[in-house]
């Protein structure tokens, strides 16, 4: 018989690859969401997702704990659209895995006005594990910035836990990313019937682990839910 006896609970047993993630606490910056995180930005075209990326790196980069590298992955590998943020490096596909299984840096990949339709199953694959495995295990951050919810890869729905979302021309779609976030498409069709006004507004789905709020309006203001 062994001499050992485990309690009647899970035990927390550290995963040494998950060393670098990171948790909310108290006074962090409502939009610093914490490493690693997988953003979905999603809207038609010229309603400000690459602005939206922007603030969101800029947050974090006002951290105590900002990120060491910036890369970009585009359309057009000579785009100056990030020229501002002085990334590491921009590139025109995604990257094999085995590229950034080596990383130790905190680092944030932005894919921007980058065609997913078509994408050879090379390509396809690196970006499954991108948003898996090497996100996950190799200090990756990923925002991907996409005109509709329904376009984007499966895996890559299956992965974001934070969901920004303007108002579609397709009220199914928010049906739609209702079911995948967990809400009733009520719910989902009220606020935006009752809080999204403006053309730019965008709710915010932050999945995130004890995130402050769940629910917001352009990323700052918290939508509470009525349980009467």
């Amino acid at each position: 018989m062994s001499k050992y006896k485990l309690p009647n609970e899970i035990l927390k047993i550290e995963n040494a690859d998950k060393k670098f993630h990171e948790s909310w606490h108290k006074g962090r910056d409502i939009c610093d969401f914490p490493h690693p995180v997988r953003i979905a930005i999603l809207g038609k075209v010229g309603l400000g997702k690459s602005t939206i990326a922007k603030n969101i790196f800029l947050r974090s980069q006002a951290s105590d704990n900002p990120y060491e590298q910036l890369i970009i992955i585009h359309g057009s590998d000579s785009t100056k659209e990030f020229d501002d943020l002085e990334p590491t490096m921009i590139l025109n596909d995604i990257p094999d895995p085995q590229d950034l299984t080596q990383n130790d840096k905190k680092t944030m990949i932005i894919i921007d006005d980058f065609e997913m339709s078509g994408l050879p199953k090379q390509s396809l694959k690196n970006l499954s594990s991108l948003f898996r495995f090497v996100s996950s295990h190799h200090n990756i951050s990923v925002i991907i910035c996409y005109q509709s919810f329904f376009q984007v890869p499966a895996i890559i729905k299956k992965c974001c836990n934070v969901f920004i979302i303007y108002r579609p021309n397709d009220r199914d779609e928010l049906g739609t990313i209702a079911r995948r976030v967990g809400m009733t498409k009520k719910d989902m069709l009220y606020i935006f019937d009752n809080f999204m006004k403006e053309k730019r507004d965008t709710l915010c789905i932050d999945m995130t682990e004890n995130s402050p709020a769940e629910l917001r309006k352009n990323l700052f203001t918290p939508i509470m839910k009525n349980d009467d």
